[in-house]
C-alpha cells in the first residue's frame, strides 16, 4: 500500500490511498473513478479524531481492494470542503460518479468503518 500524490484513474491503483493535491486535482479524480467507488477521508493534520480513524481507513480499503482512499486536508483543499459542505471532521465519503452516495462524520470503530466500506463498494 503506498501514498502517491498525482495520477488519473487509470494509474490509480484499487486498495492504495491517495493524497490529494490541489482542488483541481480532487475534482479531476472523483470524475475520472466514474463508478468505481471512492473512500474519501476528509482530515486535517490538527484533528485528533482523523489522526484516530486513519490507519484502519487504510488498511479497510486495501483489505476491501475494490476502491482506494483519497485523503482530503481541509486545510489545504478549502474549496473542495466547501463544495461537498464539509462541517464537522473527520467525515469519510463514498463518493461514485463524482457524487456522494453515503457519509460518516466522526470516529468509528474498526469494525464499522469495515462495514461502511464493504457496504459501498
Amino acid at each position: 500500500m503506498g501514498s502517491s500524490s498525482r495520477g488519473s484513474r487509470m494509474e490509480m491503483e484499487l486498495g492504495s490511498f491517495y493524497d490529494a493535491v490541489d482542488d483541481n486535482h480532487v475534482q479531476r479524480t472523483l470524475e475520472a473513478a466514474g463508478d468505481t467507488p471512492v473512500v474519501v477521508d476528509f482530515h486535517a493534520p490538527w484533528c485528533g479524531p482523523c489522526n484516530v480513524i486513519s490507519e484502519p481507513l487504510k488498511q479497510a480499503v486495501h483489505d476491501n481492494g475494490k476502491t482506494f482512499l483519497f485523503k482530503i486536508n481541509v486545510d489545504d483543499q478549502s474549496r473542495s470542503a466547501a463544495k461537498y459542505e464539509i462541517a464537522s471532521l473527520p467525515t469519510v465519503a463514498i463518493f461514485k460518479n463524482g457524487k456522494i452516495v453515503d457519509h460518516f462524520a466522526g470516529t468509528r470503530s474498526e469494525a464499522a468503518i469495515r462495514a461502511f466500506v464493504d457496504k459501498n463498494t
